[in-house]
């Protein structure tokens, strides 16, 4: 069972957004502290802060723009404002919303918020969120803009159907802190950290395929890759081990670096979870229904090996206000070599990862390829910070057009990957479109 108490004080001291808790401290007086930590833990395990936190935001007071097919989604204010957040819901209120997707006054949510997922939720569990939210958080009088969706998007009552159609997961019952292994894992990758949400796909009225539970789903730009555990198109070469020192740090040597979404899951969730909480989660995902994949025909970190080439370089001396295009292969030495290697290898304690036997660049789609050039890797956990520049529109270091991406991306393909890539400039703008929101 989960130590939450030394969870949630290690997660306080460690200087996470939670830092400011000791200013609540009369507030909270009358609180349990034992249903306090368990509400924080549960907050952590179910990423809240991914969503209700906007770039260079306060904690849980919204704004983020998340990106749909019906348009920009902006995150809502859920610290315990009265006037701008959620400070008049009740318990019940609040477990409308979680498990409902029902705002207080009656309205859909949007299904951006996993309240599909959440609906699995315990009650005890529910009123541990409940009790921490609205006493553990600092109210921030500050309302974001409102989502603005055209017609028929706009129409929340439509979403009424579509929550019919959709379904949710089955409440669970009893002490969720009591469940075995298995039980455990299921109900903290379905309920609190929604694994399906992102890793699923869905059909065209964007509701998740059951039958393909993790088998992958394009995700803002990003591709969420199968993590069933398929010998060829998921991960069914990891092990527990392999699946828990990637929740925990972000990385595991010779298979894959989580960036993007799943950097931020890693950062602000996984990597806070108790190793008993992990391995659970672990254990579980490894046992769902196999699903091969149909880009990827061999495990998507088994392709490639150390590129023996001489030296690039030729001495010659290029000009800065040289806008010929370059070959793909003075683009790789330009801009990635200095760190991954000449030939691929990258560092020696692995900080710049190898560019062979890497999932990234031997995935079927090139999607996660095209985006870690794009925007980089900034993921911090108590592994250390993983840091790569950008290389899009906002780089500091060196910005590359989509013609120039489109030439990196097939040149590193072919040397360390599977080498199927056919990347155009247009298949780059509109992954950077995609991305970004509108």
């Amino acid at each position: 069972m989960p130590d939450f108490k030394t969870v949630f004080w290690s997660f306080l001291v460690g200087g996470t957004v939670l830092g400011g808790l000791s200013s609540f401290a009369a507030r909270a007086a009358d609180v349990d502290q034992d249903v306090m930590n368990r509400g924080a833990y549960l907050a952590t395990a179910a990423d809240c802060i991914a969503c209700h936190t906007k770039p260079g935001g306060t904690p849980f007071a919204g704004g983020l723009k998340i990106a749909t097919p019906m348009g920009d989604i902006i995150s809502t204010n859920i610290t315990p404002d009265a006037d701008h957040g959620i400070g008049k819901y009740s318990e019940h209120d609040f477990e409308q919303a979680l498990r409902r997707g029902k705002r207080r006054d009656g309205e859909n949510l949007y299904p951006v918020m996993p309240y599909v997922s959440y609906a699995a939720m315990t009650d005890q569990d529910v009123h541990a969120l409940y009790v921490w939210f609205m006493n553990g958080v600092k109210p921030v009088a500050q309302t974001p803009p409102a989502t603005q969706l055209s017609f028929p998007s706009n129409i929340r009552l439509t979403l009424s159907g579509w929550n019919m159609l959709a379904g949710t997961e089955t409440q669970e019952t009893g002490d969720s802190a009591t469940y075995d292994k298995m039980r455990r894992g299921r109900y903290l990758a379905t309920a609190l950290e929604h694994c399906g949400t992102c890793h699923t796909p869905r059909n065209v009225m964007l509701m998740e395929k059951s039958d393909q539970y993790l088998a992958g789903s394009p995700l803002s730009g990003w591709y969420a890759p199968n993590i069933t555990p398929s010998k060829t198109g998921g991960i069914g070469d990891w092990n527990e081990d392999d699946l828990v020192q990637y929740l925990r740090t972000g990385r595991v040597k010779g298979r894959s670096q989580a960036a993007g979404p799943m950097g931020e899951a890693v950062e602000h969730s996984t990597s806070h979870l108790t190793d008993e909480d992990l391995h659970a989660i672990a254990a579980f995902v490894l046992q769902v229904k196999p699903i091969d994949d149909a880009s990827d025909h061999q495990p998507r970190d088994g392709f490639g090996k150390a590129n023996d080439i001489p030296d690039l370089r030729s001495g010659e001396l290029t000009r800065i206000d040289n806008l010929s295009q370059k070959a793909p292969e003075n683009l790789f030495d330009a801009n990635c070599a200095a760190c991954h290697g000449q030939n691929g290898a990258g560092t020696v304690d692995q900080y710049a990862p190898s560019l062979y036997k890497n999932s990234v660049v031997g995935a079927g789609r090139p999607d996660n390829l095209i985006m870690t050039i794009l925007t980089g890797v900034n993921r911090k956990t108590a592994d250390g910070h993983a840091s790569m520049p950008a290389f899009g529109s906002t780089s500091d270091v060196q910005r590359l057009d989509d013609a120039e991406v489109a030439s990196l991306v097939n040149y590193v393909s072919k040397t360390f990957g599977s080498g199927t890539y056919t990347v155009t400039a247009d298949q780059v703008a509109k992954v950077r479109k995609d991305h970004t929101p509108h």
